[in-house]
């Protein structure tokens, strides 16, 4: 049985009104939905899983299932938009989390296949964060507080965990993306600080890899990753007030030393 729980709260028509348009298509058993809207000109749209032809912003759908799904959807202020899809092949016991608390924030999840765990929460104004791909077992966070953040997980692979964590006044970008021959794949990505940060993380066919980047400081840094072969655990650490830069392609595949740990200051 689905169940749907919506709250749009207008506090004053003088402030608080506006349009609030918020879009629920859903299918399946066991599926719980919760929404709360509280400001103005607040856009939510959810599709669970659906079994007719249709189209919601940015996606076309056909038939789908969802089962035993958890979606939570937040959002509290002016001009935010959420969006939480499923809509490729079948899906079962997924949960989503979205909270946005500002204005101008933008949020997007897509999850599908099996057993996933997405979370997405924004405090403060103009972030944006997307966590997209397919692919069984896997857990994703991405935590922005503070203003004019961008985060965005692409992971098309298995049994993996990736996060984003960004604070500070700066304005930090972050990128991971997992292909869908890359599976066991663990990435964190943490900035912080005044200096703005940008980093990038890329798994091209490389298996069991931990990898932890962690940007703070009031220095410009920037973090460039890419692997290509297996079984790689790096610790990159930037901070302090000079801007530090880190480049590196990993695709040793033998006499490796595959254990590194890089730190500027």
């Amino acid at each position: 049985m689905a169940r749907a729980i919506m709250l749009l709260l207008l506090i004053s028509p003088l402030s608080f009104a506006g349009d609030n348009n918020l879009t629920i298509i859903t299918k399946g058993t066991g599926t719980t939905i919760t929404t709360k809207q509280i400001g103005s000109s607040n856009t939510s749209t959810i599709l669970c899983g659906a079994n007719t032809n249709g189209s919601v912003p940015g996606s076309n759908y056909n038939s789908h299932t969802c089962n035993n799904a958890t979606i939570n959807n937040t959002v509290d202020g002016i001009d935010n938009e959420s969006r939480i899809y499923t809509v490729w092949s079948n899906n079962s016991n997924n949960q989503f989390t979205i909270t946005i608390d500002g204005d101008g924030n933008f949020a997007y999840l897509d999850q599908d296949e099996d057993d996933n765990t997405s979370t997405i929460t924004q405090t403060g104004n103009d972030n944006e964060a997307w966590q997209l791909g397919s692919g069984d077992d896997n857990v994703f966070s991405i935590i922005q507080t503070g203003n004019g953040k961008y985060a965005k997980i692409l992971d098309f692979g298995d049994d993996g965990n990736k996060s984003i964590n960004q604070s500070g006044t700066g304005s930090h970008n972050a990128y991971i993306y997992n292909n869908n021959s890359a599976h066991n794949n663990d990435a964190t990505i943490i900035q912080s600080g005044s200096g703005n940060k940008d980093a990038d993380i890329f798994f091209y066919g490389a298996d069991n890899s931990d990898i932890d980047l962690t940007q703070s400081g009031n220095g410009a840094h920037t973090a460039n990753m890419k692997f290509y072969t297996n079984n790689y655990d790096v610790d990159v650490t930037q901070s302090g007030s000079t801007n530090q830069s880190y480049s590196a392609t990993f695709n040793c595949s033998s006499n490796c030393t595959k254990t590194i740990t890089i730190t500027q200051e």
